[in-house]
């Protein structure tokens, strides 16, 4: 709670400091702001063949975010998030769109997701406080009904052309169903639980990342390399490379995406075995409205840690190319119907095999989406269904059914 104090005293004197230096009045500065969000209704049912309970939520809300607009370069954000329980069935296990009370039941999740000072000088963008995030290892990976988000300060640079550099000091984050912000400490050690069964001592330090992203100046073969490194004292170090290579063949587009990561932990260890590595690529091309791509994937000794999202090379609905030694194969087919003539329907078949030397963890899976996205009147408002299949060599199968209603809007200047 200090800490929040903290961040949100920062806020507000940073806003009261504007009119000493600005050359318009501090009203304009909010009647002249932004409102943009998302309604959302969700209805979220994992099943499983065996014995464990049906999990099943229903969750109203949405995302609501209001910006000023600047003065002598200063804004400042605020963002609020929702998520709230509807039709519930006692039977149930919760999913997790919503959070849980002291007796696993659902419970209503309702927090302030963002507040920030914002200033835009010398070709960079600077924040101070509560943000969304949005880099490999660190982002809002928005899959269930609140985005994670961020405490901390962030910047990011656009002098060269082309070129994108980014810093980060991060000491707070709150997951999907959190109402309060925690350690980024206490979100490894959380992670680490989840993974392992693991109870481990983590040093309370910050996350400091840097990063770059390059668009090479080249039209025959596209190119954009991102690199970034991540380093929290005491648990880990990441490195982070991605290269984004496509080529316009005729009517085709051709594309090959190969990536690597590499995990180290740091310090005194205290948080386990962390040594690891993953790398792949997406191979595809892109045709008369579809797009079919091979994914291939290899991880090293240890599992990857990932308490803040993350770019892995295979993310599917349920499950994602993470675990130790393992190596995943996956094929998807996606097609986007406007080429036929139904505009804004889109869908996809995504197909991903599993292996590791521990063959209890062998499984496959199996995705299935359909959405579409209105036009003129009804602009704004989308559905979407996904379903998929988990197949699994010595443990319960399971299939995992999403619906997903949302109204995006914006007012404002």
């Amino acid at each position: 709670m200090m800490m929040k104090n903290s961040y949100l005293s920062l806020v507000v004197l940073s806003a009261l400091a504007i009119p000493a230096v600005a050359d318009t009045s501090i009203d304009k500065m909010f009647s002249e702001g932004t409102v943009k969000g998302e309604l959302r209704l969700l209805d979220f049912t994992k099943d499983f063949d065996g014995d464990t309970t049906t999990q099943h939520t229903t969750s109203l809300g949405g995302l609501f975010y209001y910006n000023t607009a600047k003065v002598n370069g200063l804004s400042i954000g605020t963002s609020f998030a929702s998520a709230n329980p509807i039709w519930v069935n006692d039977s149930d296990a919760v999913y997790n769109l919503v959070g849980r009370d002291a007796n696993g039941d659902h419970q209503s999740v309702n927090r302030m997701q963002e507040y920030y000072v914002q200033g835009d000088w010398w070709n960079t963008q600077f924040r101070l406080g509560a943000q969304e995030l949005r880099t490999p290892m660190m982002n809002p990976h928005d899959i269930r009904a609140i985005p994670k988000t961020f405490r901390g300060f962030s910047a990011e640079n656009h002098s060269i052309e082309n070129l994108t550099l980014s810093a980060l000091y991060i000491t707070d984050s709150m997951g999907w169903t959190d109402e309060r912000f925690i350690s980024v400490s206490e979100a490894v050690k959380a992670e680490v639980k989840r993974n392992t069964g693991n109870v481990v001592d983590v040093e309370d330090n910050p996350v400091y990342a840097i990063g770059a992203k390059y668009q090479l100046p080249f039209d025959t073969v596209k190119t954009q390399i991102n690199l970034w490194q991540y380093y929290m004292e005491d648990v880990f170090q990441q490195t982070y490379a991605k290269v984004n290579l496509s080529t316009q063949l005729g009517s085709t587009n051709l594309y090959f995406i190969p990536s690597y990561l590499n995990q180290q932990a740091t310090g005194n260890k205290s948080v386990g075995e962390l040594d690891t590595y993953q790398y792949g690529f997406h191979l595809g091309a892109k045709f008369a409205g579809a797009d079919v791509t091979y994914m291939y994937a290899k991880t090293g000794d240890d599992t990857i840690l990932a308490p803040w999202g993350d770019d892995k090379v295979v993310i599917q609905q349920v499950y994602q190319s993470a675990l130790a030694q393992e190596e995943v194969n996956a094929l998807k087919l996606e097609y986007d119907f406007g080429q036929v003539g139904a505009k804004g329907l889109s869908a996809y078949a995504f197909y991903g095999d599993y292996d590791s030397p521990e063959s209890l963890n062998d499984f496959t899976e199996t995705n299935f989406s359909v959405t579409y996205k209105f036009a003129g009147a009804l602009e704004g408002l989308g559905v979407r269904g996904r379903y998929a299949i988990v197949d699994f060599a010595q443990k319960e199968d399971l299939n995992d059914l999403r619906f997903y209603l949302t109204y995006k809007f914006a007012l404002g200047h």
